[in-house]
């Protein structure tokens, strides 16, 4: 009854892959249908060729897309992953940005996490500017960093900042204080202080879109765990129109099991994952 068919498991391959630029290839398919099922239980469907139907309908296109694009998007993240970028922020590339005294200061430093998910990579990129302002300088840094995803529910999750108890596991001692646990003990729940939030702006976008809705000169880019998704041509379309918002000398970026190699893109490597804009 909640089998895909090899049909609609086509069909759906290829609208995910042109709406979202994720691919979808025959090996796929139970992951596929195993997300769909579950969706379809929620919404009473007796089958996924039904929720189907009713995806592709005009009321389902208005109502469940997002509802979707949040079923079949990955959302594997915690605070801190891959720790030697947040290692190679306050080390390398921060010092490097703020040597000019306008950034952070005068005009705000922005940095961008381009596949945000739940959020965990934006609070955890915030939390790393604001220690290092304070501990290097003694100042109040003037920043802002965006996270996007294509999924509006997801947006609103990281938007609240408020996570398991678990998620600390990952957030090295020093930066913990950032999070407050909840007056609740049974909840089990930690949220991200105010004082950090608000140096963050979550927004719908999907990587696939002709424009995006940021503004250029942006100083650091994550783009991790994200391409992998797509084939060479989308990563490189995509990769084209990122760079295209970095400020001259702006970082990119990316994520270990990912790479630029071949790639025509006016960047130069920094360090493995890192790179530098280079003026074209």
């Amino acid at each position: 009854m909640y089998e895909l068919s090899e049909k609609d498991r086509v069909l759906l391959s290829n609208f995910i892959e042109q709406q979202y630029g994720i691919q979808m290839p025959p090996e796929k398919k139970i992951l596929l249908q195993t997300r769909l099922q579950k969706r379809a239980l929620q919404l009473g469907y007796n089958s996924i060729h039904s929720y189907l139907e009713y995806l592709f309908s005009p009321q389902g296109r208005k109502i469940e897309q997002d509802n979707f694009a949040t079923v079949i998007s990955t959302h594997k993240t915690e605070f801190f992953r891959e720790i030697d970028h947040f290692n190679a922020l306050r080390t390398v590339l921060l010092p490097e940005l703020v040597n000019d005294d306008k950034i952070g200061r005068s005009e705000p430093l922005v940095a961008w996490s381009s596949a945000s998910s739940t959020g965990e990579e934006v609070y955890s990129i915030a939390i790393t500017i604001k220690e290092f302002f304070r501990q290097k300088m003694n100042l109040l840094p003037v920043y802002k960093v965006i996270g996007t995803d294509i999924s509006e529910n997801i947006v609103e999750f990281a938007r609240r900042g408020i996570y398991s108890d678990q998620a600390l596991s990952t957030i090295p001692v020093e930066y913990r204080q950032y999070l407050m646990k909840s007056k609740d003990p049974k909840r089990h729940a930690v949220r991200v202080v105010p004082e950090v939030r608000k140096c963050t702006d979550f927004r719908p976008q999907n990587l696939m879109d002709a424009q995006y809705k940021v503004k250029k000169g942006i100083h650091i880019i994550f783009c991790r765990n994200v391409l992998i998704y797509f084939d060479r041509p989308t990563q490189e379309s995509i990769l084209r129109k990122l760079v295209s918002f970095l400020a001259d000398d702006g970082f990119l970026l990316i994520g270990h099991s990912e790479t630029l190699s071949g790639m025509d893109l006016p960047i130069e490597q920094v360090q493995m994952t890192i790179y530098r804009k280079v003026k074209e």
